[in-house]
């Protein structure tokens, strides 16, 4: 699901809160509090859970989206400006630490000699991982230097990480990570293209617990709605032995 769509789900599903803070504000740090969070679990094995955070400043709509398979666990970050075309995307492996990231561009990026010829609908692609970067044309990974360019394109992470990536596999099924994929983490390996074949659907479940375990705990208000989403039936007490029947009768 894309920024747009989670938005427009949001808005189906709450009242607009107050205006937001203006993007300066959002960037002193977490003060800006998600527009939506959702959060699934699978009910079957191979168990997988994640989280959508989505929110929305003046500059950009940002869609974050943690997930845990039975490999690790995953924070996917997705940027879209308000303005202009350019995306970023990011993959940060938990236990690692170790992030790589992918911008796209229609249109030469300054600094990037290698996209200076890049005209809509190509775009710049530049990938940057702890071991360096690559930039090159996206129309370049279908050409005859393909191959070549998905060697460096796997250099530019630890070997570790790009074994640890494989466990994100189970995953990819999920909508909200399907551009994740064939232009970024298949360039990295090719197991990691998005499988055919239907998305990953799951039930909605509480998720403040799980997202707190990724540095990212629901605000008291969101811990109220959650509580009120997933509210339990009330409890009904038995009443004592010898109590009336349905007829209003008592004990024989």
């Amino acid at each position: 699901m894309k920024a747009a769509g989670l938005a427009g789900l949001l808005l189906l599903a709450f009242p607009l809160p107050a205006p937001l803070p203006s993007a300066a504000a959002a960037e002193t740090g977490r003060a800006l509090v998600p527009r939506g969070r959702w959060h699934f679990e699978t009910p079957d094995a191979p168990r997988i859970r994640w989280s959508v955070l989505f929110r929305r400043s003046d500059a950009e709509d940002e869609t974050r989206l943690l997930v845990e398979t039975p490999g690790g666990r995953w924070t996917l970050l997705s940027r879209q400006p308000a303005v202009g075309t350019a995306t970023r995307e990011e993959v940060t492996d938990s236990k690692l630490g170790e992030t790589v990231s992918r911008s796209l561009a229609h249109a030469p990026v300054p600094g990037v000699p290698e996209c200076a010829a890049v005209r809509p609908p190509d775009a710049c692609l530049v990938l940057t991982g702890a071991r360096g970067h690559l930039a090159a044309p996206l129309s370049a990974f279908s050409k005859d230097e393909a191959a070549a360019l998905k060697r460096r394109a796997a250099s530019v992470v630890s070997p570790e990480f790009l074994r640890r990536l494989r466990g994100l596999a189970p995953a990819l099924p999920i909508a909200d990570l399907s551009f994740y994929s064939e232009d970024f983490l298949a360039l990295l390996d090719p197991a990691l293209a998005r499988p055919k074949g239907p998305s990953l659907v799951a039930p909605r479940r509480p998720g403040c617990v799980f997202d707190a375990g990724f540095g990212w705990p629901c605000t008291p208000d969101e811990r109220r709605r959650e509580e009120w989403l997933f509210r339990r039936p009330a409890v009904v007490t038995p009443g004592p032995a010898g109590a009336r029947d349905a007829g209003g009768r008592g004990p024989s």
